[in-house]
């Protein structure tokens, strides 16, 4: 039998790849998503909203409206309940048959385990931009992320991507190929879908110069040196990874210069020495520090701002410091 209180539950575990699946691309507004209402030919977002957490619907347009996940599948569907519960349960892979006789005939078919059914790709395509709470803690903007929801809250969606291997490097950022995420929850807490080994992010423009190359630890870090600075800046989102992140990159790019911005604490400084004895020979390998008082450079970019960043690493650059 179709359980409805468990595919409620699955659904308020990861809202938004359903409503995207549902009524396709919206805004999110507040607690709502804004969409095109399915059923008619909008041509203005606005009228048509849905609940994120609940899937609950309303068009005060027409007053078409619903108080569940299912009620939104049984409208897009125009079908029954039993029909649309079917749909919802076949869209997380439960196996649902459909049978027209009626309810008792619809039985679960034996689940086959399949861990590569949800990819990164997957995720990061079911994600939007938007703003999130984090952005705003680090007085950052979101460059190159995005925004979903998990279990009704908002998290921010940092893609992960790899240097391709004797092949010419992609001209343009859509032609990187999405290996792993990480997740950042509205409370700062992190956690990574997939192994982060040797995966990193582009926090900058990918197609500014790479002659100069910046490799920070993590992401808020690598965007207030992107923002603040005209150069190719990466995130290896742990000082655990900078040396394999930096050995990748002085492989990819062999003429350019690895600038390591390092966080100021035990595990920056060890992670630089790593990274600078792995690649020692091949390419050149600098680094560099925030001031003294700060952690690390989005420490000190929340309190000097844009400009004064951008100062600092200027006389970095210029061996003025």
């Amino acid at each position: 039998m179709i359980s409805f209180a468990g595919i409620k539950q699955r659904y308020s575990e990861n809202p938004l790849p359903i409503l995207r699946e549902l009524v396709g691309a919206g805004e999110i507004q507040g607690s709502d998503y804004v969409a095109l209402n399915p059923r008619r030919n909008d041509k203005h977002r606005g009228s048509f909203r849905v609940d994120i957490a609940t899937g609950k619907f309303n068009d005060f347009a027409t007053g078409d409206r619903g108080s569940s996940i299912i009620d939104l599948a049984m409208f897009v569907y125009n079908c029954g309940i039993i029909e649309a519960a079917t749909k919802l349960g076949n869209f997380w892979g439960e196996g649902y048959s459909y049978k027209s006789i009626g309810c008792a005939d619809y039985s679960p078919k034996p689940r086959i385990p399949d861990k590569n059914r949800i990819d990164p790709k997957f995720i990061w395509n079911k994600s939007t931009k938007a703003q999130h709470q984090y952005l705003n803690k680090k007085k950052v903007t979101i460059g190159n992320a995005r925004v979903n929801l998990y279990k009704g809250k908002s998290q921010l969606v940092i893609p992960l991507t790899d240097t391709i291997p004797d092949k010419s490097v992609p001209e343009k950022a859509e032609d990187l190929e999405i290996k792993g995420l990480q997740f950042i929850g509205e409370d700062g807490q992190k956690r990574f879908f997939g192994s982060v080994k040797g995966l990193f992010h582009v926090a900058s423009d990918y197609e500014r110069s790479k002659d100069i190359i910046v490799i920070a630890e993590g992401y808020a870090t690598a965007r207030s040196i992107a923002e603040s600075m005209d150069l190719f800046v990466i995130a290896s989102m742990s000082s655990l990874n900078i040396k394999n992140v930096a050995e990748k990159m002085a492989k990819q790019f062999p003429n350019s210069e690895i600038i390591i911005a390092a966080d100021n604490d035990e595990a920056g400084r060890k992670a630089v020495t790593e990274a600078q004895k792995a690649i020692s020979g091949k390419v050149s390998c600098a680094a560099i520090y925030p001031s003294p008082e700060f952690n690390d450079f989005n420490d000190m970019y929340q309190a000097v701002g844009k400009e004064g960043l951008r100062k600092f690493l200027v006389n970095i650059e210029e061996g003025e410091k």
